[in-house]
């Protein structure tokens, strides 16, 4: 069975909650954060991530943009092309998700949605999405929703590595009736019940006891399943959401870390030693503070649009990382002008 993670995206009031209730079949899990419905079709199960846009708590949007293959990307026809948007073209930019589908929500409120579906093309024609489909629906009067099922189930998947070693980053706990279960995404390598795993950066070992899909025991999952995992001799307090599972030795733990960043082009702000910004790598964004910015071997006071730099910070909680990983720094406290979204970069190493 094809099985597919897909992102719903969007502004306060883009219709994408609405569009998400029209297509599911069933609610899987939902938590003030974050809502993961399903439907089957064909030979599909197709899980529907949907989170709220908040500039002050980027986080659950981003956990679900790195696990997902594909977006629908809603815009609505009421609302039309709002500033706001482009902070998410960015982030799923910088994600590398560049399979999904635009659509217009409302279609029933908008007097010409040709010129809106022009009007989105010039705006994501150098974006990841520039050959996404665009589509509309209305709920007003149920129009639309039966043709996005369908293009949904035609999403490709993610390429991930199946050979790679297992990786799982932590999308929720469930502790009930004295077990403690987490949940996510298989990222790369399978696992199988009495696997030896670690769990990062705690840095914590724990034998799987058993592995769920769908609330079935399967025995082993493979890249691109959605899991429930069992772990033997795990409590609620071992783990969080962004925690890695995976095998020893391939992720690192650090509070302080170095990575190369590439402040992006509509960063009007700047950054500055002692500025908090948000850290994101992977299912994990933190707060740090930024100690030391390099540029071109040499110690600066500040760095701002379209720069290239080495950014070191610190954190109070540890992260996971590995070597040249992607990750994204965003600052909610950005000038009013500006985007918060900083830039992206890879990590280089950590304490």
């Amino acid at each position: 069975m094809k099985t597919l993670q897909i992102c719903f995206v969007g502004l306060p009031g883009s219709g994408k909650t609405t569009a998400i209730k029209k297509i599911r079949q069933k609610v899987e899990h939902t938590d003030e954060n974050i809502e993961i419905s399903s439907f089957k079709q064909g030979d599909a199960l197709v899980y529907l991530l949907d989170a709220k846009y908040d500039p002050r708590n980027i986080k659950p949007l981003l956990a679900i943009m790195h696990e997902a293959d594909a977006c629908v990307f809603c815009i609505s026809g009421q609302e039309g092309i709002k500033p706001q948007l482009g902070e998410l073209i960015i982030l799923l930019d910088y994600v590398k998700i560049n399979n999904g589908i635009i659509l217009i929500t409302k279609t029933d409120s908008t007097d010409d949605v040709d010129a809106l579906k022009n009007q989105i093309k010039r705006i994501l024609a150098q974006s990841s999405l520039k050959n996404a489909e665009i589509l509309g629906t209305s709920s007003l009067i149920d129009e639309g929703f039966t043709e996005l099922r369908e293009e949904i189930v035609k999403l490709n998947q993610k390429h991930r590595d199946a050979a790679g070693k297992f990786r799982l980053p932590v999308e929720s706990v469930v502790e009930s009736k004295g077990m403690v279960s987490v949940n996510g995404v298989v990222l790369s390598g399978s696992v199988k019940k009495y696997d030896k795993t670690v769990l990062m950066p705690w840095g914590k070992e724990f034998i799987v006891q058993d592995v769920l899909v769908e609330g079935i025991p399967v025995g082993q999952a493979k890249i691109g399943d959605r899991v429930t995992i069992l772990y033997k001799g795990l409590y609620y307090h071992d783990v969080q959401t962004g925690d890695v599972s995976s095998v020893e030795g391939v992720f690192h733990k650090g509070k302080k870390l170095k990575f190369e960043l590439h402040i992006n082009a509509f960063f009007k702000d700047d950054i500055r030693p002692e500025t908090e910004v948000q850290l994101n790598i992977g299912l994990q964004t933190l707060p740090v503070t930024i100690t030391r910015i390099t540029k071109d071997n040499a110690e600066v006071g500040r760095a701002t649009t379209n720069e290239k730099v080495e950014v070191e910070v610190e954190s109070k909680l540890p992260f996971a990382f590995e070597k040249g990983q992607q990750c994204i720094v965003y600052n909610p406290e950005a000038h009013w002008r500006s985007i918060k979204v900083v830039g992206a970069g890879t990590m280089k190493e950590g304490a």
